[in-house]
């Protein structure tokens, strides 16, 4: 694999609370999206692409576009579909067989029981995987609590995974070691799910609207996108409005304590597979309301050193810091996570 580390003494970027979480939603340009016409290439995610039938009956969206072994699995972040993956997976199309999928709750995809595990989510995938025929290996893409989920699958089908690109992943025990590092941070947690419950009361009673002025809060700034159609926006507020949705989302960082054991309980090494791990790293980071200028100082310290940490699993692992990218690196800086794909599947093809 190749690929070098920018810049690392710089400092990385200020991440807000609901964002190490991996609850930031699609945060876009909302200044510039009037002045970009729409994109007719994007309004293929404005419906469902393949909905599969699960074993009960539920169904998940899937769209796989591509052709070529390994097959890349491209997991999204907490309340991610996928949309997330849109600046990457036609140009990962080009040399392999790629696929995104909404997971249960999220997109086009129906509902799940609850609560949203990792257990749950991983069983999910085994699933999908199975009914649609897509056979091993794979290289998981994983980003923010999506990696949980991809570094999990790994843990429990080894053979079945050729590599891993962790995108500004989130990681097992991090609120607890940013808590260690800033006072602070335990209350902003609460505030943020006290938030997250009360969208999902008003979603549940159909008062949720995008007229209210906590609709920003619950959706964390989500505004229209540039190259966003009028019926893809639409479709995007509505599923945010959704009872499923903020159930799934809620339940997902819920679990995320829990779901810290069951990664401890499987973390092993990864030998020699390639595993390429991003962290974003943005121009201007901006500050965090309710955490002082040295609590965060000391969170990026320990977002960067477990992503170190991550990388460390395996003898082959890369730790890249990515100039210019915030938490969505996949849609800041799209090149670097398509070069980090091509190189775990060229190392693939060439062993």
């Amino acid at each position: 694999m190749s690929g070098s580390r920018e810049d690392r003494g710089r400092r990385i970027s200020r991440c807000p609370p609901v964002c190490w979480l991996g609850l930031a939603l699609l945060a876009g340009a909302p200044a510039r999206a009037a002045d970009v016409p729409a994109d007719p290439a994007l309004d293929r995610y404005a419906e469902p692409q393949r909905r599969l039938s699960l074993p009960g009956g539920r169904a998940i969206n899937l769209l796989c576009e591509g052709t070529g072994a390994p097959t890349v699995i491209l997991e999204a972040g907490a309340g991610g579909s996928t949309l997330e993956w849109r600046k990457v997976q036609p140009a990962v199309a080009q040399f392999t067989q790629v696929c995104a999928y909404d997971r249960a709750g999220m997109g086009f995809s129906d509902a799940g029981p609850l609560p949203r595990s990792a257990d749950a989510v991983v069983a999910d995938l085994e699933a999908l995987l199975a009914a649609a025929r897509l056979p091993p290996p794979y290289v998981l893409v994983a980003h923010s609590l999506g990696s949980y989920f991809a570094r999990l699958y790994a843990d429990r089908h080894p053979e079945e995974v050729a590599g891993m690109v962790l995108v500004d992943p989130a990681v097992e025990d991090q609120d607890r070691r940013f808590a260690q590092v800033s006072p602070g941070y335990a209350r902003v947690l609460r505030q943020e799910r006290s938030m997250a419950l009360e969208c999902l009361h008003l979603a549940r009673a159909g008062a949720l609207s995008a007229e209210l002025p906590i609709f920003r809060q619950c959706t964390y700034g989500y505004a229209r996108e540039p190259g966003f159609s009028d019926a893809l926006y639409a479709v995007q507020v509505r599923r945010r409005l959704s009872v499923p949705f903020r159930e799934a989302l809620l339940s997902e960082t819920d679990e995320m304590e829990a779901d810290s054991r069951v990664l401890h309980a499987a973390r092993r090494s990864y030998g020699d597979m390639p595993l390429i791990v991003l962290t974003q790293a943005p121009e201007n980071p901006s500050d965090e309301p309710g955490l002082s200028a040295a609590e965060v100082r000391a969170m990026n310290a320990v977002w960067m050193q477990m992503h170190e940490e991550l990388a460390k699993l395996s003898t082959r692992g890369i730790h890249q810091v990515i100039e210019h990218s915030g938490h969505y690196i996949q849609k800041d800086r799209p090149d670097r996570v398509i070069a980090s794909i091509r190189d775990v599947v060229e190392d693939r093809r060439r062993h």
